[in-house]
C-alpha cells in the first residue's frame, strides 16, 4: 500500500465529491444564483481545499490502524480495506445524492419518500456501491491498475486547489469596529425576546380597531407597550422580512429576497445578534427551516441555536476556523448544504430518521413544525433555563396559512379548514397568537423577568403576503420606560436600532433604519419607506419553494413597493408597470402627496442606488 497512491485518492475523492454537488447547486436556483461565473469558480475550489485538507485529518488514524494490523501479519486487502474506510463511505453516499438526484429530478420521488421496503432497497443500493468502490480503490491502491490516470486527475485536482491561494492570501477576519463596550455588568444587560407572526395584518387585530375581538390579552396590556400605530414589513416574503428584522437593512441592499437568496460575505456578519453576542447575551432562535431559518438564511455568528441546531462555529475544527472570515463565507455555506444532504439521507435510511419536505411543511398545517405549540415548547424551555442576558427570536407560523388549523374554533369550523385563506380560520389563529403572546408573558413575570426584558410582538408581513397592510408593533420596556403609541410609519429594520439604542448603542452605520424611541424631531409621517417582493414564478425543489430563474438584472427581485403618509405603490421591475392604492386603516393626516410618476422616478432611483441596473 503506497502512501503517496492514498493520498492522491483522498484527493480526487474529496473533490469528486464537492464537484458533483456544486454542479448541482450552480445549475439550479440556489445562493450561487447571484454568483458571478468567477464566485462560482471560487466557491469549486476553497470548498474543495477544505474538504481535501479535513479528509486527510480523518483519513489519518485510518492509515495507522492499516498499518498497525500489516505488521500483525493481516492480509493486504483487510488492511488497505481500513485505509479506505472514510473514502469508501464519502463516495458509496455520494453516489446515493447522485442517484438521488436524478429520480428527484425525473420522477419528483426520493430517498425522502422511501419507506418499508424502499428503505430496504436504498440500504442495499449503498451497500452495493460501497463493494463496487471498495473493489475499484483497493485495486488502484493496491497497483493492479496504471497508474497514469490517478496522476492525471491528482494533478487536474490539485490545480482546482491552488487557484484558492490567493483567496486565502486575502481573507482577513471581520473588522472588529463593532466592539462595543458596556458601562456596566453584563448582568444589567435585559433580556430580549422578539415574537413574531406570520402574516399577520393589523385590520384582523382588535388591538387596532378590528370589530371581532381577536387579540384580547394584547387588548388589555396594550397601555403598558409603546404601540405603533402604522408599521410596515420590508418583505412581501419571509426570507427577506427576517433578514430586514435581523440586520436593519432593506432586501435591496442585502439582496434577501426569497428563496435561494442568502446572505454574503461580510454583510453575513452584520446583524443585531451579532453585536448582541459580543455584549455576552446568549441568542436563540425557534422559526422554521428553510424559509426563516439563520444559518439557512446564512447569518453567521449571530445565533447560539437554531431550531433545535447549535451554533456550528463553537470549536476548534477546521470548518469552525473558516466560518470566522467573509471571503470563505461561500465555501462554508456550500459545506455546510451539501454536508446536510448526505447526511439528512444517510440518517434516513440508515437510522430510520424521516427526511423532512419544506414545501409539503409550509402548506399543510397539519404538519409537526406547523403547529406552535413545539415552539412554545422551547420558549419554555429557554425562558426558565438561560443564566445569560437571553435574546429570543420566535416566528409562529399558525397564521401562514393558505389554510388555518387553529387549537379553538370561534369564527370558523373544521370543515372551513378545506376552504384556502379562510377569513374566520385566519382570525381564530390570530386569537392562537394572541394566546402565545399572553402565555409569553406569563412566562417572563412568573420567571421573576418581566421588568427587566424588552418584549417585541411583530409580523413579517401581511395577510396573503400583503406589503401595503399595516402590521403589529409592540414593544414592552424593563419598567415600561416608554408606552403610548407611535403615530407616524414605522417599518421593520426600525426594530434593530430600537434596540440597540435602548441598549445605549449607537446603530452602526451600516442599518438603514431609525430608533423608533428617537421620533421626536423626525418627519415620521412623510419618510419613505421601500420593500421588495419576489418574482411570481417559483419552482419546488427537493429543499424548499425557490424562484425559478434568479438572473440578472433582478435577480429573485419582482415588485419593488413604496410607501409615504397614507399611500401604497407598487412597481413591477421586469415591466416598469406602476399601480397604487390607499394604505387601509392609516390614521395619518398627510400635507403633501406623490403623484404616479414621482413614485416611480423615487422606485426608480432607489433601484439604480441599489445597483441593479436595466436600462
Amino acid at each position: 500500500m503506497k502512501t503517496s497512491r492514498l493520498a492522491s485518492l483522498v484527493l480526487v475523492s474529496g473533490t469528486a465529491w464537492v464537484v458533483l454537488e456544486w454542479l448541482f447547486f450552480a445549475t439550479k436556483p440556489s445562493f450561487m444564483s447571484l454568483y458571478s461565473p468567477w464566485e462560482k469558480l471560487s466557491v469549486l475550489s476553497s470548498t474543495s481545499l477544505i474538504v481535501v485538507v479535513s479528509l486527510l485529518m480523518v483519513t489519518v488514524p485510518f492509515s495507522m490502524v492499516a498499518l498497525l494490523l500489516r505488521r500483525l501479519s493481516a492480509n493486504g486487502r483487510l488492511t488497505s480495506t481500513v485505509a479506505l474506510f472514510p473514502l469508501i463511505l464519502l463516495l458509496a453516499m455520494t453516489l446515493i445524492v447522485v442517484m438521488d438526484n436524478f429520480t428527484l429530478t425525473l420522477f419528483g420521488w426520493g430517498v425522502r419518500d422511501a419507506s418499508g421496503f424502499a428503505i430496504w432497497a436504498y440500504r442495499g443500493a449503498t451497500l452495493f456501491f460501497a463493494i463496487f468502490v471498495a473493489r475499484l480503490l483497493h485495486s488502484i491502491l493496491l497497483e493492479r491498475h496504471s497508474s497514469s490516470a490517478l496522476k492525471s486527475l491528482t494533478i487536474v485536482v490539485l490545480i482546482l486547489l491552488a487557484c484558492s491561494i490567493p483567496l486565502l492570501l486575502i481573507t482577513v477576519s471581520v473588522s472588529s469596529d463593532e466592539d462595543f463596550e458596556l458601562t456596566g455588568s453584563s448582568r444589567d444587560l435585559p433580556n430580549i425576546v422578539i415574537l413574531s407572526g406570520d402574516g399577520i395584518s393589523a385590520g384582523h387585530m382588535s388591538l387596532y380597531g378590528y370589530e371581532r375581538p381577536t387579540t384580547p390579552f394584547m387588548d388589555r396590556v396594550k397601555d403598558e407597550f409603546l404601540v405603533a400605530e402604522n408599521h410596515f414589513s420590508n418583505g412581501s416574503d419571509t426570507g427577506g422580512s427576517v433578514i430586514s428584522l435581523m440586520s436593519g437593512r432593506l432586501p435591496t441592499t442585502t439582496r434577501v429576497v426569497y428563496p435561494p437568496d442568502a446572505m454574503r460575505g461580510v454583510e453575513s456578519f452584520r446583524h443585531l445578534p451579532g453585536i448582541l453576542r459580543k455584549l455576552g447575551y446568549y441568542n436563540a432562535d425557534i422559526s422554521m427551516r428553510h424559509y426563516a431559518d439563520p444559518y439557512d438564511l446564512n447569518l453567521r455568528g449571530g445565533f447560539n441555536e437554531a431550531n433545535l441546531r447549535h451554533l456550528k462555529d463553537t470549536g476548534g475544527t477546521l470548518v469552525a476556523t473558516i466560518r470566522k472570515y467573509p471571503a470563505l463565507n461561500p465555501a462554508s455555506l456550500l459545506l455546510d448544504r451539501i454536508s446536510e444532504r448526505m447526511s439528512e439521507r444517510f440518517n434516513h435510511v440508515w437510522k430510520d430518521k424521516p427526511m423532512r419536505n419544506p414545501m409539503a411543511e409550509v402548506n399543510e398545517p397539519d404538519r409537526r413544525w406547523m403547529y406552535d405549540d413545539g415552539r412554545m415548547a422551547e420558549v419554555r424551555r429557554l425562558i426558565s433555563e438561560s443564566s445569560r442576558p437571553l435574546f429570543l427570536h420566535i416566528h409562529m407560523m399558525g397564521t401562514h396559512g393558505e389554510k388555518f388549523r387553529p387549537t379553538k374554533r370561534v369564527y370558523s369550523t373544521d370543515e372551513d379548514y378545506k376552504t384556502l385563506w379562510h377569513i374566520g380560520g385566519y382570525d381564530d389563529a390570530i386569537m392562537d397568537f394572541d394566546r402565545n403572546v399572553e402565555e409569553t408573558y406569563q412566562l417572563l413575570e412568573d420567571n421573576g423577568l418581566l421588568e427587566s426584558t424588552i418584549l417585541i410582538v411583530s409580523s413579517d408581513h401581511g395577510f396573503q403576503h400583503r406589503v401595503l397592510d399595516r402590521l403589529p408593533f409592540m414593544m414592552r420596556l424593563p419598567g415600561q420606560a416608554r408606552t403610548g403609541s407611535i403615530a407616524g410609519n414605522t417599518q421593520r429594520l426600525d426594530i434593530a436600532p430600537t434596540v440597540l439604542d435602548f441598549l445605549g448603542i449607537r446603530p452602526p452605520g451600516w442599518m438603514e433604519g431609525r430608533s423608533m424611541l428617537d421620533s421626536k424631531n423626525q418627519d415620521w409621517i412623510n419618510r419613505l419607506i421601500f420593500a421588495s417582493g419576489s418574482k411570481a414564478d417559483k419552482t419546488a425543489d427537493e429543499d424548499r419553494w425557490a424562484v425559478r430563474n434568479p438572473q440578472p438584472p433582478w435577480y429573485s427581485l419582482g415588485r419593488l413597493y413604496l410607501i409615504k403618509c397614507n399611500q401604497g405603490f407598487k412597481l413591477l421591475v421586469n415591466t416598469m408597470e406602476m399601480s397604487t392604492a390607499s394604505i387601509a386603516g392609516s390614521n395619518l393626516v398627510c400635507d403633501e402627496h406623490l403623484s404616479m410618476s414621482e413614485a416611480r422616478e423615487i422606485l426608480q432611483a432607489h433601484l439604480r442606488e441599489k445597483g441593479y441596473s436595466w436600462e
